[in-house]
């Protein structure tokens, strides 16, 4: 059911703590914000830009924008009155293709977060008519790399030395493009 509160995905609990996945709604603005910040300060997202509340609320409101026009989906993972991770998917350039993003704040991690959002995502992506997924992902981000082969990613093409990244040795990072047929 759609209603304010956004549509349950799906709810677990893990080590005592409940879980709630589901759409994203407007009066996530201030959680949504506060976690694009926490991913700033954990240097996921590079840019100073990320981590302020105005541009978080821009990036929902596109979000949102899509999912009503029924063109991409913001999922939300939230625990103690908190979001700590979304997945999305959103317009790609390939026909019959989406492209899909996740990001866990790093205290959530190793909780199955990740494949709880993948999951949750494919399925949305087969409710939207899409025949595949495509996505990236850093070299250096080699955690992110097993979770995508290990859901039936493959690599389809890799840019060499794209971005910097202090995960990887040299500071810089390959960013990799990976694709699933549903």
């Amino acid at each position: 059911m759609d209603t304010d509160e956004g549509r349950l995905i799906e709810q677990w609990s893990v080590d005592g703590r409940e879980f709630v996945m589901c759409t994203a709604r407007w009066s996530d603005l201030m959680p949504y914000g506060a976690m694009h910040q926490e991913l700033y300060r954990e240097r996921v997202m590079a840019s100073p830009r990320n981590a302020d509340t105005r541009v978080a609320g821009e990036e929902l409101g596109r979000r949102l924008t899509d999912m009503a026009c029924g063109t991409g989906v913001l999922l939300v993972v939230e625990t103690d009155g908190r979001i700590v991770g979304e997945g999305t998917l959103q317009r790609s350039n390939g026909d019959g293709s989406i492209t899909l993003g996740l990001l866990i704040l790093k205290n959530f991690r190793d909780r199955g977060i990740g494949r709880r959002l993948m999951d949750a995502l494919e399925d949305e992506a087969r409710r939207l008519g899409k025949r595949r997924i495509d996505l990236t992902v850093w070299s250096a981000n080699e955690r992110g790399y097993h979770l995508y082969t290990s859901r039936g990613y493959r690599e389809i093409g890799r840019f060499p030395d794209w971005i910097r990244s202090d995960l990887a040795p040299g500071g810089i990072s390959d960013l990799v493009w990976m694709l699933k047929d549903l």
